[in-house]
């Protein structure tokens, strides 16, 4: 491994790289290609991906975090960066997803090319749950001046279980130590292990999960990504020089960086590198990557029921029910995952998360929209739910909350109907207009709908022709 010499940090900036893929199909129907998990508000009013935002903006308040997500969501982030006002965020838009080793490329790349290659990024999945964001903040401060020193830091969950679904680290000896945790050197990377393996590594005791985090000079990971895998270097660094650039976001073009190897970063860099180092910790990490695992972080009764929604239980237990748009009654089973939605209905085993990947690509298949589009999304503003959908004719409701502002999609085939509360309509030029029950107005370019009182604003929204592409 390199030599690691500690010294002051360096005035170079440290910036929060934030990995917005995915698509969480082990939470189908909750989650969905177009509204991922990272997108939605599983636990509390804000996404994932903002919860993440929040976290990093409190640890590194002097530069705006790297977003890094799909083209197809470019809309759903700008609108969540808007609402935590981090429109100034740069915003790297994948035209398809080529695995993590691209997208932590892309996202060193362009710092490497804003800030230089000195500066540290401390990269985080969109979709993780942290309760105790401060043990991270301080394995961060632990490991930065041997990051700044060419290491190349993780962040290793301290284990409670035999756990499959995660890589391990095996951790060696320690480098420095400091309050209650320690900075370690990395043995290596252990792949998901069988159930047998995963056994014998928590009962060893120096293994840890991997978190997926990751804190590095920019210059350094693209340093040790040509040594361990040029071909994804050499790609990534062509689909960068001919992105487009409008304000601060940023777009590759499809032909080049669908070029790009799909490879995780782990086994493209992280596995190889003889850079690696780990802070064990707990900060009260969960990938949420089941239902099981959101189950287990959420408020339960007695009974071991996580209930949310309009949801009756009677003799059951251990057992997650979400309702959304009706009343969910359960009697007389355990261990079960019941989950409604304005258009699909989940009963299944808390521990099936594979088998919902399953449900997910047979109806993938079968060309059926409920695999990738929700029929109710949720917005900074409100939300918006499908009401009737057919060749000719869509049809939503729009909830927006008291004192929210909309942008309204520039469409000359929407037109609205309002239906409960006030609110006032703004075109872009001239005097606002009125909104009260009964008026009925069409989509003017630029304008924007507030909601005013205390009570929501909700407007029937019709759109003539299929509805293809238009703006949420």
């Amino acid at each position: 491994m390199h030599g690691i010499r500690h010294r002051d940090p360096e005035a170079t900036p440290a910036v929060g790289v934030v990995l917005a893929g995915g698509s969480g199909t082990r939470l189908w129907p909750l989650s969905r290609a177009e509204a991922p998990k990272h997108l939605i508000p599983l636990l509390g009013r804000r996404s994932l991906f903002q919860e993440t935002l929040r976290r990093l903006t409190r640890a590194l308040p002097d530069v705006p975090p790297v977003v890094v997500g799909a083209e197809a969501q470019g809309e759903i982030l700008k609108e969540q960066l808007a609402a935590l006002h981090l429109a100034d965020a740069p915003l790297l838009l994948e035209p398809a997803g080529r695995n993590t080793a691209a997208a932590v490329a892309l996202a060193a790349r362009e710092v490497a090319a804003r800030l230089g290659g000195a500066s540290v990024l401390w990269v985080c999945p969109s979709d993780h749950l942290v309760r105790r964001p401060e043990v991270l903040e301080a394995a961060f401060r632990l490991a930065l001046p041997a990051v700044r020193d060419g290491a190349i830091a993780t962040f290793g969950i301290a284990p409670d279980r035999p756990e499959t679904g995660f890589g391990w680290i095996e951790v060696g000896e320690t480098v420095v130590r400091g309050g209650d945790l320690a900075l370690h050197r990395v043995v290596r990377f252990r792949e998901k292990p069988d159930a047998v393996t995963a056994r014998r590594l928590l009962a060893e005791g120096r293994h840890v999960w991997n978190s997926g985090m990751f804190v590095m000079r920019a210059d350094v990971f693209l340093t040790e990504l040509s040594r361990h895998a040029p071909d994804i270097a050499a790609a990534v660094e062509a689909a960068h020089a001919a992105a487009e650039r409008h304000d601060r976001v940023l777009r590759p073009p499809a032909d080049l960086y669908g070029r790009i190897p799909a490879r995780p970063v782990d086994v493209a860099v992280m596995e190889r590198s003889d850079r690696m180092v780990v802070v064990p910790c707990d900060p009260g990490w969960s990938d949420l990557g089941s239902f099981r695992a959101l189950w287990e972080a959420a408020d339960r009764d007695e009974a071991g029921v996580a209930a949310a929604g309009p949801v009756v239980v009677v003799d059951g237990g251990d057992c997650l029910v979400r309702a959304e748009s009706r009343l969910v009654a359960v009697a007389g089973v355990r261990d079960l995952a019941v989950v409604e939605t304005a258009d699909a209905v989940l009963v299944a085993g808390i521990e099936a998360g594979e088998s919902i990947r399953r449900v997910v690509a047979r109806l993938e298949a079968e060309g059926r929209p409920e695999a990738r589009r929700p029929a109710r999304e949720t917005h900074p503003w409100g939300r918006r739910t499908r009401l009737r959908g057919e060749t000719a004719l869509d049809a939503f409701a729009r909830v927006l909350d008291p004192g929210a502002r909309m942008p309204l999609p520039a469409s000359p085939e929407t037109y609205y109907l309002v239906a409960a509360g006030r609110g006032r309509l703004q075109p872009a030029t001239g005097a606002p207009r009125a909104l009260v029950p009964g008026v009925t107005f069409a989509a003017p370019a630029g304008a924007t709908v507030c909601a005013e009182g205390s009570a929501s604003l909700v407007l029937v929204e019709v759109r003539i022709g299929d509805g293809e592409g238009a703006e949420r």
